[in-house]
């Protein structure tokens, strides 16, 4: 039944795949298998069709096509995601749209902070910048104080981890452990540290 769904979600895929915006995304490095290149507000409407199925989501998320993947992420049902299963869902990760798409599900789990902070302790740049933007969506405690050691342990952001980083900093600095992470910022000489305290907007 779930192989027989997924084949009417790629005829529906075809019905609305745009060849040029996968060009355009692999012209900029953002290569899959297969990219119909179908709108992310297409595939949040499709999805529709078909929450919440987990199983269903996990079938479409094994497949290595990148519409089917995003479509996973808002298909399966939030409370099914446990970090007992943080392996299948890294495993799709290869670039920094998944990572933008998977960490709306991932804000929903109820094991969100868990994965934040295992994913923030990895040294995968996709996996770190997948934690910070689900701590942007659901900025538990926990997951404020793993950013706040992040930041304090890494020195060093791509300018994608250090947008996300400005913006929950400005929007949680009266934290405990974000006035940590920002105290050790503004006190540091190191460059990217600077960079960051530039982006980092806070309305005194």
């Amino acid at each position: 039944m779930s192989t027989a769904k997924m084949i009417e979600v790629l005829g529906r895929l075809r019905k609305n795949m745009n060849g040029e915006v996968a060009g355009r995304m692999s012209a900029h490095g953002v290569d899959y298998a297969l990219n119909y290149g179908v709108a992310i507000h297409t595939l949040k409407e499709l999805a529709r069709d078909y929450a919440p199925d987990t199983n269903f989501a996990r079938l479409l998320y094994q497949q290595q096509v990148r519409d089917l993947q995003i479509l996973a992420c808002y298909i399966a049902n939030p409370n099914d995601i446990s970090i007992s299963d943080e392996e299948f869902w890294q495993q799709g990760i290869s670039t920094g749209e998944m990572a933008e798409q998977l960490s709306s599900l991932l804000a929903k789990s109820p094991d969100s902070a868990l994965f934040v902070q295992k994913w923030l302790a990895t040294d995968n740049p996709l996996l770190q910048y997948c934690a910070l933007l689900t701590t942007a969506k659901n900025a538990s405690a926990t997951a404020l104080q793993a950013t706040s050691e992040y930041v304090v342990r890494r020195n060093d952001f791509d300018i994608q981890q250090q947008r996300v980083l400005a913006t929950i900093i400005s929007k949680h600095h009266q934290d405990t452990h974000i006035t940590q992470a920002l105290q050790y910022i503004r006190s540091s000489a190191c460059g990217s540290l600077q960079q960051l305290n530039e982006e980092i907007f806070i309305d005194d």
